[in-house]
């Protein structure tokens, strides 16, 4: 069997790696992408192994939510496991992020430990999601402990920014992802059935109802038996480019910007994050290792994010200023005197009612997996063996069915809710960017004034019984995002 795979991605190089040690000698496994690997989301993460971390108040209401919340906790416990498999394979022992083999759940180079503050930089929505993660530890028995904010190491945030409370989530970990695509590379290029072509998929090629090839920027064709599409955020403009007949509610560019700095006296040995907040993870940073043997001084800053229906190639100076800001005043007022090392910009594949799209398409030899947002590198061990399963014609949990590619976007919020939540993240950066209102009533005119704005949003886009997704309503606020998709199947 030949497969394709249109990406080289986090979740393109994985399911490669699945799929070739599956292999026989008659298969052959072609990545199609360019190494340069410009917008991937995964360079600009901080990969956070964070499923508990992430969520918020109300995120685990409805049973779409929590076989999401299933998969991620599932998929973090699965990395161990998983880097293992890459070191048998042949990768050399993995330093991704940790002085010694410390054994992330038993096994492995990667290093555990979360902490999570709940400071006074932002408002109440902190508080709210806070208690959420803790609500959903003790309901879960994830081990965890409650500790003082003064305890964490190398936690020294401006007195008015401090943590009133704090805990450290044991099995939360972190990976250095440049490190874990450049070991997949190198990987892969051991199995003989595996080819890397360095080019840029312009169009794919359709028949009746199967797609016969991949046009490259370099002029060849490819041809294969099954086709993975998995270029993340550029899904919905290769599909249109290529005039495919099939409806994929529209893949938008989460825009992303991180910071690696050099703190060489204040370095990190865990990850220090915010719960989520103001439609994003709020302000994190984690060690960002590179060689055990080398000063570990470097630490990723993160993160911020803004949804767009076009590519950003560059950090916004917006985004920078507010996530110097951010870990300066929230992380640790010594970063003042740390070195900027580099600026990351990476496209969050978004879709338009948030959730991924992962299967097998009405073309019947193409596979579609996209819409992971910030969650493609966490989840990838986990997706990669679904989608090695959905390519051989194996069984999966039919769940995943939840995410067809071809569904009508999944309408979970109600009106009431969404517009309730999308004030609160407004609200929340707000306060984030420095709001301070004066007294006599001006935040509840400000609320006030959002939630009739919001009103006439949702009347505008005919959303009188279901509800916008909160970082959506500028999509649908300029047009971009459809409302009339079809119905599903």
């Amino acid at each position: 069997m030949e497969t394709v795979i249109i990406g080289n991605g986090i979740i393109a190089l994985t399911t490669a790696f699945r799929l070739a040690k599956r292999a026989d000698a008659r298969d052959l496994i072609t990545i199609i992408g360019p190494s340069a690997r410009a917008g991937s989301a995964t360079r600009a993460a901080g990969a956070m192994l964070n499923s508990f971390a992430e969520i918020e108040k109300g995120s685990l209401d409805h049973e779409i939510d929590m076989f999401r919340f299933e998969l991620s906790h599932l998929a973090g416990r699965m990395w161990p496991r998983f880097e293992n498999e890459m070191i048998e394979a042949g990768a050399s022992c993995l330093p991704l992020g940790c002085r010694k083999c410390s054994g992330f759940g038993g096994g492995g180079c990667v290093d555990t430990g979360t902490y999570v503050v709940n400071n006074t930089a932002a408002d109440d929505l902190d508080d709210e999601n806070y208690d959420a993660i803790v609500n959903a530890l003790e309901q879960f028995d994830e081990p965890f402990r409650h500790v003082s904010p003064r305890d964490i190491p190398n936690y020294l945030p401006e007195q008015k920014a401090r943590a009133t409370r704090a805990l450290y989530i044991e099995n939360e970990g972190w990976f250095n992802p440049k490190l874990i695509l450049e070991k997949l590379d190198n990987l892969l290029k051991r199995f003989p059935q595996v080819r890397f072509v360095d080019a840029e998929a312009q169009r794919l090629l359709k028949t009746a109802e199967v797609l016969t090839g991949v046009v490259l920027s370099n002029g060849e064709t490819l041809v294969g038996d099954t086709y993975l599409l998995a270029t993340g955020a550029t899904v919905t403009d290769l599909i249109e480019k290529s005039d495919l007949g099939i409806d994929i509610q529209r893949i938008f560019y989460g825009v992303g910007v991180s910071l690696e700095i050099r703190s060489r006296d204040f370095p990190h040995t865990k990850a220090i994050r915010t719960p989520n907040r103001g439609l994003a993870c709020g302000i994190y940073s984690v060690p960002f290792f590179r060689d055990p043997d080398e000063p570990q001084d470097h630490i990723l800053i993160g993160a911020t994010n803004f949804i767009s229906p076009t590519p950003y190639n560059y950090g916004r100076l917006t985004s920078v200023e507010t996530l110097m800001k951010a870990a300066m005043e929230q992380i640790n007022v010594n970063f003042y005197k740390a070195d900027l090392v580099g600026i990351n910009v990476g496209w969050r594949p978004t879709s338009q009612d948030g959730y991924p799209l992962i299967g097998r398409t009405s073309i019947s030899n193409l596979v579609v997996c996209t819409g992971t947002k910030r969650d493609g590198f966490h989840l990838s061990p986990l997706l990669s063996e679904i989608l090695a399963n959905i390519i051989h014609g194996d069984k999966t949990d039919e769940r995943i069915e939840w995410f067809h590619p071809e569904r009508k976007p999944l309408r979970i919020l109600s009106r009431e809710a969404a517009i309730e939540k999308s004030i609160k993240h407004i609200m929340s950066a707000a306060y984030q960017h420095g709001f301070t209102p004066s007294p006599g009533g001006l935040t509840r005119q400000i609320v006030e004034s959002h939630k009739a704005n919001l009103e006439r949003l949702h009347d505008d886009v005919g959303a009188h019984d279901w509800g916008i997704p909160p970082d959506m309503l500028d999509m649908y606020r300029y047009g971009h995002a459809k409302t009339e998709l079809r119905q599903n199947k």
